[in-house]
């Protein structure tokens, strides 16, 4: 089972203004332990961002990240955001969400991997045999 959802969002670029974006969040039970963001950055051109799902839940309540991907919740003009952050050795983004539809799409992949139950739909001895058959 999967979560699957697109969304506009608002990109801020180096002079602080404001264009809209789509992202793709996805969620797959297999891998409890990850979100991937992708974001259009062409016609037929996605990048995508792959980081713990359990800095997506934290993020919902306040700052959260110290590396590449960090989430930082806030009020502007009466909207509830949340701003990703996302930076490489290519250079750095920021995206505002809609905190609600974050919410939302964290709410779904709870009902579809409950925390703490993480274990019971990764497969630790299959991915350990990917891992070392060299």
């Amino acid at each position: 089972m999967n979560a699957n959802t697109v969304r506009q969002d608002r990109f801020i670029n180096l002079l602080s203004e404001h264009a809209p974006v789509l992202s793709r969040w996805s969620f797959q039970a297999n891998e409890p332990y990850s979100v991937t963001v992708a974001f259009q950055a062409g016609p037929d051109k996605w990048v995508e961002w792959i980081f713990a799902r359990d800095l997506l839940l934290a993020g919902l309540h306040g700052p959260a990240g110290i590396g590449d991907v960090r989430f930082v919740p806030f009020e502007d003009l009466e909207e509830r955001l949340l701003m990703l952050q996302v930076e490489s050795d290519q250079g750095r983004a920021s995206w505002f969400l809609d905190r609600s539809e974050a919410e939302e799409f964290a709410e779904m992949i709870r009902q579809i991997v409950p925390e703490g139950a993480e274990e019971e739909y990764f497969d630790v001895d299959a991915f350990l045999d990917e891992i070392t058959d060299v």
